[in-house]
């Protein structure tokens, strides 16, 4: 989940506790005031009866509102304020009124007094007043999680627009990291932190890559030297059993001169070094490749048969689809039992190639390095490790079937 998404989120979650509790905070305020106004008109109107009573004994009462009764005794009597159910004669209903009860003697009489003030109208208002805030405070809740949102992303532009700096950032490149400054400290701080840190990177990648380089050739030089030197040597005459010695020793050479070569073109491939990216058919290039291999397919007596179902075309380098290419035909080649037939398909989106074989080849671990089906087999154990990290590096996807001794390898663009 992006940032801002939950910022967001946690945002709305805090909104949608807080509007509720502030609806019923205001409901219970609005009825604590509202019930006190009330009363205080209760009381107001008590007053002004028991005046009116002064001067006019006869004081006409007014059902709902206001009854006023003589009264012998003020005994049983229960003053007070509270809320009742009135019958209302002209709304012909049971309606609700906040009711005051006192018993005042005025001109040695004793008067039962009874004052009423329906709340409906209080409740109305209150619930038009509460309506009101619920929808002003949703506005406001809108409003301000447009402007969180806003402010966010105007807040984390340069951040995001670094993340992107940084995903299109090679060590191959020659030019340098490209971020954004801000007006925020932690993203300044952030910003210098990366630069230093890729530009550390840098170096090190640079020393890493002269490195390998380096030893690669310091190793190479040598072991031509002495492939040669065996090669002149197995031209003489010698024993048996110092030509047994002395083949062993250049076979040796030769699979490490070998070695040596697949780890520098593993490690370049690792480096990214290969970045000259053009449209390549495989149609015409595995017929190429397979030509090249013509001497080895006839000397295992192989039948290659390729089925076109349509042209693939990838962008990838030219040099890796070469590679590519090579290690899979030259795998099946080694693999495949004399005689049998090599099968090759290739379509708009992958091509395959399938080959008999009695070697049991675990699918999980075909893949890892000096990884092989027959450790008594000469080779390195790169080839596949080689093609794997070809294929992600050229984002195209690799399958491995071995189904009843049948060998598949499928690439898919």
């Amino acid at each position: 989940m992006k940032l801002i998404k939950k910022t967001n989120r946690n945002f709305i979650l805090i909104l949608l506790g807080v509007i509720p509790l502030a609806i019923i905070l205001l409901f219970f305020s609005l009825t604590y005031y509202m019930a006190d106004e009330v009363d205080e008109k209760l009381r107001v109107d008590e007053l002004r009866i028991v005046e009116q009573l002064k001067t006019n004994p006869e004081f006409i009462s007014i059902y709902p509102v206001i009854e006023v009764e003589e009264i012998q005794s003020a005994e049983n009597i229960e003053e007070g304020i509270k809320d009742v159910l009135v019958y209302d004669p002209i709304e012909k209903e049971e309606e609700p009124f906040r009711e005051l009860i006192s018993v005042k003697e005025v001109n040695r009489k004793i008067y039962l007094i009874k004052v009423r003030h329906s709340t409906i109208e209080s409740k109305d208002f209150m619930i038009a007043i509460i309506l009101s805030m619920g929808v002003i405070l949703l506005l406001i809740f809108l409003l301000l999680l447009v402007f969180n949102n806003r402010l966010s992303l105007k807040l984390w532009k340069p951040f995001y627009n670094n993340i992107d700096e940084l995903r299109t950032f090679s060590f191959t490149s020659t030019d340098h990291l490209d971020l954004k400054d801000s007006d925020i400290d932690e993203f300044q701080d952030l910003k210098h932190s990366l630069e230093l840190l890729t530009e550390q990177l840098h170096k090190d990648y640079k020393t890493l890559k002269e490195f390998t380089e380096n030893a690669s050739h310091e190793i190479q030089t040598p072991l031509s030297i002495i492939s040669m030197n065996l090669d002149e040597v197995l031209q003489e005459e010698h024993s048996k059993e110092n030509y047994d010695k002395l083949y062993a020793c250049y076979q040796s050479v030769q699979r490490l001169s070998k070695l040596n070569q697949k780890l520098l073109l593993l490690a370049k491939i690792d480096n990214q070094q290969f970045n000259d990216v053009s449209e390549i058919e495989f149609n015409s290039l595995i017929k190429e490749k397979s030509e090249e291999l013509e001497q080895l397919i006839e000397q295992k007596d192989l039948n290659v048969n390729i089925v076109e179902e349509g042209k693939l075309r990838v962008e990838m380098d030219s040099i890796l689809a070469n590679v590519l290419v090579i290690n899979l035909l030259s795998n099946a080649i080694k693999h495949s039992l004399s005689g049998s037939n090599i099968n090759i398909i290739i379509t708009g989106s992958y091509f395959s190639i399938s080959n008999p074989t009695e070697i049991a080849i675990d699918e999980k671990q075909v893949f890892e390095r000096f990884k092989k089906g027959n450790d008594a087999d000469s080779s390195t154990g790169l080839g596949l490790s080689i093609v794997k990290r070809i294929v992600d590096l050229s984002n195209m996807e690799i399958e491995v079937t071995n189904k009843q001794g049948d060998f598949k390898i499928s690439v898919k663009k």
